[in-house]
């Protein structure tokens, strides 16, 4: 089993006021614990230590890329068919808000055939997130 890591995941495991903070950290270790493979975007940790900086400031976002590499997930990084297939997605939505990088989840996770995302985001389908 492979699973790809959002960053709304990341962040909540790593920010311990985040309201998904002790969820997402019994996740990753029963995940751990099960042996399953997890990947993330080189997007998505962008994000996050964007994300970290503006919320929290840039100590902690330094903090978190100088620990990212404890939590040994794979990195895939968006190459141009990726990011053909991402703006496919991202062109059909309709929705106010949509993240560019969801969409490029999304893309991933077809194109790698993932078994689900570790998300709390209601972006992906109920039944393909982990973390909900």
């Amino acid at each position: 089993m492979r699973l790809l890591a959002d960053s709304d995941f990341l962040f909540g495991l790593f920010v311990p006021t985040d309201p998904h903070y002790e969820n997402a950290k019994r996740i990753l270790q029963d995940v751990l614990e099960k042996g399953i493979e997890i990947l993330t975007l080189n997007l998505v940790i962008q994000e996050v230590v964007t994300v970290l900086s503006h919320k929290a400031g840039q100590q902690m976002a330094i903090s978190f890329k100088e620990k990212f590499h404890l939590l040994d997930m794979g990195i895939i990084f968006v190459d141009e068919e990726l990011e053909k297939s991402a703006w496919k997605i991202f062109l059909q939505q309709h929705k106010k808000g949509t993240s560019f990088v969801d969409c490029a989840n999304l893309a991933v996770i077809e194109k790698y055939k993932l078994d689900g995302i570790l998300s709390f985001d209601t972006f992906y389908p109920k039944e393909f997130r982990i973390g909900s």
